[in-house]
């Protein structure tokens, strides 16, 4: 993500999550303690953004490398995709009760996807590992793309599936990634057991 989507992205986000909370708030008062904890979790984000761009001023943060503003913007998003599912459900605009839920969900998908695919393009350079690095590197490259695999199916799940089945799937959808990379790790620590 480039340091302008960083830079201007992020906080548009958080001010259009405030301006839909406040209109939600408008609009349903009777629910006024949910936008009022909505306000404060919004308000909250901009503290690690600041945070962030005192690092990156100080030169302490590389500003391609900013994953905390990242990270806040995708917060944001995601409160915001909540936030206007319940506007135009108030509204009258859409029926569906759910919309805001499955995307939302599916947004929690690609963020794992996210994950996956990043991290192998984070490994740790051969010298400075303590160990057989190539086999490190081939447990990152597979728990990413297992992660990968795991965040589009999870994401797909919600998108396309009942609400129902939808919950147990994505479970058995993390659980299983979950425990694939568990294996490989374990059978990776037993392979060294016997070659130590």
């Amino acid at each position: 993500m480039s340091t302008a989507v960083t830079r201007y992205v992020t906080p548009a986000l958080l001010a259009l999550g405030v301006v839909l909370a406040i209109a939600n708030w408008s609009l349903t008062p009777e629910r006024s303690r949910a936008w009022a904890i909505t306000l404060g979790l919004l308000v909250f984000l901009v503290v690690p953004l600041s945070i962030a761009r005192r690092l990156r001023s100080r030169g302490i943060l590389s500003p391609s490398t900013d994953d905390i503003s990242r990270g806040v913007g995708f917060a944001a998003l995601m409160m915001v995709i909540a936030l206007s599912g319940k506007l135009l459900q108030t509204l009258g605009v859409i029926d569906d009760q759910s919309l805001e839920r499955r995307l939302t969900m599916a947004l929690v998908g690609l963020l794992l996807a996210m994950i996956g695919n990043a991290t192998p393009k984070r490994l740790t350079p051969l010298s400075a590992l303590g160990c057989d690095g190539a086999r490190n590197q081939a447990f990152q490259r597979f728990a990413g793309w297992t992660w990968f695999m795991a965040g589009l199916t999870f994401a797909m799940v919600w998108l396309v599936m009942p609400l129902d089945v939808a919950k147990p799937l994505s479970i058995v959808v993390i659980g299983a990634g979950m425990l694939l990379v568990a294996a490989q790790l374990i059978r990776m620590v037993r392979r060294h057991r016997r070659e130590a």
